[in-house]
């Protein structure tokens, strides 16, 4: 018995969903606005001036904490899931996917991006394996200068260099023109 072209069609169309889809990688995560990011962390920079109990022990993990729940307030999220927020060795804070909320990256939760501090540029630099953005930033206030200090003190024990890093450029949204087609009536009557 043949199959008609409308079930060879089906089948055909079956079959390669089939293998796109296992071709998939389902552990891939989102990827976070580094703009909206780098906003969120100004924010937190300024409102961490208002925070108790802070010293030059425990000033990364405070803001840390800090950063943290603003990342997960955001509006409208920056992610689906929960977003964990570490400060690493190198003096940066990394941001990871964290799937079970214990704030503590687990096996299987990705990193996300990272934040760091350029002193040389007076700039934050936020990066993920995709891109780089930066902001300028004013970081006064005496907690803010422990915090900047302790991120500026790591940076040079592990060898950290963000002043490198480069930003990379705002991925443009397509113009008219480009969404109209082949741009044959863009001249007008």
């Amino acid at each position: 018995m043949k199959l008609s072209k409308i079930g060879t069609f089906t089948a055909t169309t079956l079959i390669c969903s089939t293998v796109l889809l296992a071709g998939c990688d389902q552990t891939k995560s989102a990827t976070a606005d580094l703009d909206r990011v780098l906003g969120v962390a100004s924010d937190s920079m300024t409102k961490f001036e208002g925070t108790e109990d802070v010293n030059k022990d425990n000033v990364m993990e405070k803001f840390s904490s800090t950063y943290q729940s603003n990342l997960n307030s955001a509006q409208p999220p920056l992610l689906p899931g929960t977003i964990g927020v570490t400060p690493a060795k190198d003096g940066s804070l990394l941001s990871f996917e964290d799937k079970n909320n214990n704030n503590i990256q687990d096996e299987g939760e990705p990193d996300l991006f990272k934040l760091e501090v350029d002193s040389e540029n007076n700039r934050l630099v936020a990066s993920s394996q995709e891109e780089v953005r930066e902001s300028g930033f004013s970081g006064t206030g005496l907690l803010m200068g422990m915090l900047i200090g302790n991120m500026l003190s790591r940076q040079r024990a592990t060898g950290a260099n963000p002043a490198a890093k480069r930003a990379t450029p705002r991925k443009a949204a397509p113009s008219a023109k480009s969404r109209a087609g082949s741009g044959s009536h863009s001249r007008g009557k």
